[in-house]
């Protein structure tokens, strides 16, 4: 059901309650976080999951944007800290998105660099192959945002580009995990745009976070958005001669059918319009849509800047306009909302390096324990890092039924695992020393079979700098039809 229509039904309901109607229309006029479905976090997660809950920045409706003190137009693409337009490769465009173009943006913007090299460039394939079933499927923003979480997202340099020429291949060498865990999300979240108020929340983000600070500059957010893409001949128009904006592409709506695709808005211009009734005038104020009322969804005037990822020739060069009403869409269930992310720098002070292969990655499952007692046999807190048991949190959309590595590569990689938390529970606790344990395995009636050759504990300082490596006895290392369980004496230094 659409968010209009159900506050419609709600008001003619409570018509006979004094000032209900004033009441409800602000509620449905107010911004808010939302989470329209499966494609805007993790169904497994429930819906109790707050994906901003990390975050520093105000949450959606906190702070009440003034629409007077907003420009009639910003562009974050021209920006230093915005990566080029980029010509995705398969189906990653939710990746090319969200890690590609708004978290590379985002990490420049807190790093105070630009996004003229690699090195401070993202790769979209590094968490579109954790979740593709190392095929050509889509991907949804959140998927790399919930990989930066609890990951991280390497360099493009580290990584090899921004984009692979093999669909599926996990990265072979621990330097680069070990960097990705630096570059995390710390929150992201879902909001509407389908009244006036939810618009000028949208627009207070784009232009400065709706922080409204005087002091200094303070660089405007992006927004993910996820369109229909079929069909779109009959809803891209070029802005007549003569009027604000002429010449460039716009779409009216998004297409009558087809998929989704992930894409980026970068800015807005209150100025772009077109006459959409063909009554040969640009409004904001009248009911085009017959529905009794003049609300967002009848504006031919204001529209959202996009950057496409079809390459920097698309449209152009790269953008298109997208008016303010194409976001409500009753046709359209998947789309109408934004989606936006903060990032965040982050240290690991205690790591594990191993070095292992697997015939299946997906089956694959380590788990990592550790105890306050150097004699233990088992541990007393243990941990699944979800990239090497299946990744339950994105259920269906796994990392593949094929080799550690990628499709059709046998060999072993060295990989890295963040377990500072973990190995923080001694300190915590006790006095630091204790046992670690690590767990190989496979799922259960898989199989699957591998080996672990190389398995160490790494400490870093506050600066990340390397203080020891410490290794684990591996022996045979075998494991498939039986689990291999390494484990050592460990003292863990206070972080």
């Amino acid at each position: 059901m659409r968010l209009n229509s159900f506050w419609k039904i709600t008001l003619i309901s409570c018509w006979s309650f004094s000032g209900s109607a004033e009441f409800l229309k602000a509620e449905e006029d107010a911004p808010r976080a939302a989470y329209p479905g499966g494609f805007t976090r993790p169904p497994s997660q429930g819906k109790n999951y707050d994906t901003w809950a990390g975050a520093e920045g105000p949450d959606v409706g906190v702070v009440k944007s003034d629409p007077e003190r907003l420009p009639s137009r910003v562009d974050n693409s021209s920006r230093r800290e915005y990566p080029p337009v980029y010509k995705q490769r398969w189906g990653a465009c939710g990746q090319f998105a969200s890690v590609a173009s708004i978290f590379t943006y985002e990490m420049n913007v807190l790093n105070g660099t630009a996004a003229d090299t690699d090195a401070h460039r993202f790769p979209a394939h590094f968490s579109w192959n954790m979740m593709n079933r190392a095929e050509n499927k889509g991907s949804e923003a959140y998927h790399g945002w919930e990989v930066a979480k609890r990951i991280g997202i390497p360099t493009a340099k580290s990584y090899g580009g921004v984009r692979l020429n093999k669909i599926g291949l996990w990265p072979n060498g621990y330097e680069i995990w070990r960097e990705a865990m630096e570059y995390r999300v710390s929150g992201y979240r879902y909001s509407p745009a389908n009244s006036v108020s939810q618009l000028d929340e949208a627009r207070g983000w784009l232009y400065d976070r709706n922080q409204g600070s005087k002091k200094e500059e303070v660089a405007g957010g992006l927004f993910a958005l996820d369109g229909r893409m079929g069909e779109l001949k009959k809803v891209t128009v070029s802005i007549p001669e003569g009027e604000y904006g002429a010449g460039k592409d716009l779409w009216t709506r998004w297409g009558p059918s087809g998929y989704g695709h992930g894409i980026t808005c970068v800015g807005y211009d209150d100025q772009i319009g077109y006459d959409l009734n063909g009554d040969g005038k640009i409004t904001n104020d009248l009911d085009l849509n017959d529905d009794g009322r003049v609300t967002l969804a009848d504006w031919e005037r204001g529209a959202y800047i996009v950057v496409n990822s079809w390459g920097s020739q698309w449209s152009g060069d790269g953008k298109i306009y997208l008016l303010y009403s194409a976001m409500i869409d009753a046709t359209w269930k998947r789309g109408n909302y934004l989606g936006r992310a903060e990032v965040k720098r982050y240290i690991p002070r205690r790591t594990l390096r191993i070095k292992l292969s697997c015939t299946d990655r997906s089956d694959l499952r380590l788990r990592v324990g550790v105890s306050e007692l150097q004699d233990a046999t088992v541990p007393r807190h243990e941990v699944s890092p979800e990239a090497f048991n299946g990744w339950p949190l994105f259920g269906g959309a796994d990392a593949g039924h094929v080799p550690l590595a990628g499709p059709r590569e046998e060999g072993a990689i060295e990989v890295g695992i963040d377990i500072t938390e973990l190995v923080g529970k001694l300190s915590s606790e006790g006095n630091g020393e204790g046992r670690l344990f690590v767990t190989l395995g496979t799922k259960e009636g898989s199989p699957a079979k591998g080996v672990v050759k190389e398995c160490a504990l790494r400490s870093y300082d506050t600066k990340g700098r390397l203080l020891s490596e410490s290794s684990l006895e591996v022996g045979g290392g075998a494991f498939g039809k039986g689990a291999v369980q390494l484990s050592r004496k460990i003292v863990a230094p206070a972080l």
